[in-house]
């Protein structure tokens, strides 16, 4: 068996380790970087990483790069990090775009950020790139990225591939989940772009080959979710999350209005490419004007459903053309888990897949698929493969600088911490490694009491602040899920990335983790052996309560990634108003 690393440069950078056809480690430079959707070189997470293939004496076989083609204007000025929404207005609006659709050199607007301080200290290995290459050199981000591995990570760069982008996401979004064998099944990957590519769809035939069947440049639902998330005047590519809970606030007959008027006549399906019906010449500014009169409510809930009819129709041409039934999803639409509660209803699937956060972090782990594409890889059965919290001998001594403003209380059971759910307390836990993506699944939590909706906004005021329409998610024991949860097709749902509608006689001991208005509910139904700490707390609340679920939200401030190691999580502990924090199952802290 061989060893590889997959290393996603951009968007979500990340690096990845498979062992013997295994994920060691995916490994998101968010965290190190304290960034939240960090976009560059993701050289922290590699530090790590080859700190730990030293200690090992493993040996690294090839290195999988997720992209052959990248835009090298976003690695040197990476807006998500410091542009603010009227900037993102101006961006895609008259400074930027504007200047390309009336054919003038962009040469201006590149000198004024290479001005701005903000881009002038940005770390990054490629900083230094020319103006004159920014925009389209692919070959010179190759060789800046060949030249820097040789030179600075002498360990991993013994082969080093470029693959290609939608590739990727399609290996990961096949074969980090369960595999059946004798399975014929689809993969369908939606992104903003990748590799000249919007939209991909591949074929397994049941014996782990999975062959690309179309290709295509021209789907852009995700950009039209990413630009309608701005005029909502909300950060793209970070809070299209908001725009698809806001979603269901919409009145049927105003939203199927603005779907009628604006979304509908731009794309269509044509066989099963998603293409330009009639595309305008600036799409954003197009947009922007056309929903100028209509409720963020409704807008929200026509965008929505324009991306779920489109979709659909979508997946019922594959299923009518191939005979397939079971169907895979990745890229960045994948993310849009409130599409799969309207998918689970029809009758011509059988069953969907949806890897956990098969956006772009994902990407070096699909390399690493891929590259072991000839061998038997291993799914993910857990996602916690970040960095670990610390060494849990060490936790005691970090602790002693802070004695003065915490009690320590050691050999805490789980009975006790479900004793203080009980009484609504809200307890943050860090334990183990970190989880992978964007979803708390038990490492790096805050969980309480979810039949109490007033723990929503103890919960939004300590700590998460988030907007009113935002729905929490619960983790729920899957020995009892089926009372709670409407799951006719019985679909896994370990990584808290597939919505369902509730069963509405018990929808009162969960419902401050589901959405407030249409019930929904985006659970991480837990068995024992995927996190055996994290079940146990909830097993012990259950058996105080008769609820063998909490409410599970990530353990972060807003507008950061979630807490890593021990340090980062301390001063998320300090800089909120959490009460309680549980470490390694082992030590309680509390303010004092």
């Amino acid at each position: 068996m061989a060893n590889y690393i997959g290393l996603h440069v951009g968007h979500n950078a990340s690096v990845a380790l498979m062992i013997n056809g295994k994920i060691k480690y995916c490994l998101q430079e968010e965290r190190f970087a304290k960034i939240k959707n960090f976009c560059g070189f993701p050289k922290q997470s590699l530090n790590f990483l080859e700190k730990y293939i030293k200690s090992t004496k493993i040996k690294i076989d090839e290195i999988g790069i997720s992209t052959k083609e990248i835009n090298l204007f976003l690695l040197k000025y990476p807006l998500n990090h410091f542009f603010s929404v009227e900037e993102y207005h101006n961006f895609y609006g008259k400074d930027f775009y504007g200047k390309v659709l009336k054919g003038k050199s962009v040469s201006n607007y590149i000198r004024n950020l290479r001005k701005d301080k903000r881009f002038k200290n940005y770390n990054s290995i490629y900083s230094k790139t020319p103006d004159s290459k920014i925009l389209n050199s692919f070959a010179y981000y190759r060789n800046i990225t060949t030249n820097y591995l040789k030179k600075n990570h002498p360990l991993i760069s013994n082969k080093i591939n470029y693959l290609d982008h939608h590739t990727c996401h399609a290996y990961y979004g096949r074969f980090s989940i369960k595999y059946i064998n004798n399975e014929k099944s689809c993969v369908v990957v939606i992104d903003s772009y990748g590799d000249r590519n919007t939209e991909t769809i591949w074929i397994d035939d049941g014996k782990r080959n999975l062959r690309n069947i179309l290709k295509n440049n021209q789907c852009e639902l995700a950009r039209i979710y990413k630009f309608v998330t701005l005029i909502l005047n909300m950060k793209p590519d970070e809070h299209e999350f908001k725009v698809m809970g806001m979603a269901p606030y919409g009145k049927k007959k105003y939203y199927l209005e603005i779907y009628e008027n604006v979304f509908k006549n731009i794309l269509k399906l044509d066989g099963l490419k998603i293409v330009h019906k009639k595309r305008p010449k600036d799409l954003y500014n197009y947009l922007k004007k056309k929903l100028s009169n209509y409720r963020f409510d409704n807008v929200s809930a026509a965008l929505q459903y324009y991306l779920e009819k489109t979709i659909l129709e979508l997946l019922k041409k594959i299923n009518k053309r191939y005979r397939i039934n079971n169907f895979y999803f990745s890229g960045g639409v994948s993310m849009n888990v409130k599409m799969y509660n309207l998918f689970i209803k029809e009758k011509f699937i059988k069953k969907l897949h949806n890897a956990p956060s098969g956006s772009d972090e994902s990407l070096s782990m699909g390399a690493c698929y891929f590259l072991n594409r000839s061998k038997k890889s291993l799914p993910l059965n857990s996602v916690s493969i970040g960095s670990p919290l610390i060494d849990v001998s060490k936790i005691e001594k970090k602790l002693l600088k802070y004695k003065r403003k915490i009690k320590i209380k050691k050999n805490v059971s789980h009975k006790y911490i479900a004793k203080l759910l009980q009484k609504n307390k809200i307890i943050a836990i860090a334990q183990g490694n970190e989880e992978f993506g964007a979803r708390a699944l038990g490492n790096r939590s805050i969980i309480v009491n979810p039949s109490d909706l007033g723990n929503i906004m103890k919960i939004n005021a300590k700590i998460k602040n988030r907007d009113f329409w935002m729905p929490f998610a619960i983790t729920i024991l899957k020995q009892h899920h089926k009372i709670f949860i409407k799951n006719p097709k019985a679909l896994e749902s370990p990584f808290m990335n597939l919505s369902f509608d509730t069963i509405s006689k018990n929808y009162e001991k969960i419902k401050a983790g589901c959405h407030p208005l249409d019930k929904t509910v985006r659970p991480q139904i837990l068995d024992q052996a995927s996190n055996k700490n994290f079940f146990n707390i909830i097993n012990e609340f259950y058996k105080l309560t008769k609820i063998p679920a909490v409410l599970n939200t990530s353990l972060n401030l807003h507008g950061y990634p979630k807490s890593s190691d021990l340090s980062s999580v301390l001063e998320t502990f300090f800089k909120s108003e959490l009460n309680y924090l549980y470490l390694e199952n082992k030590i309680l802290i509390k303010k004092r």
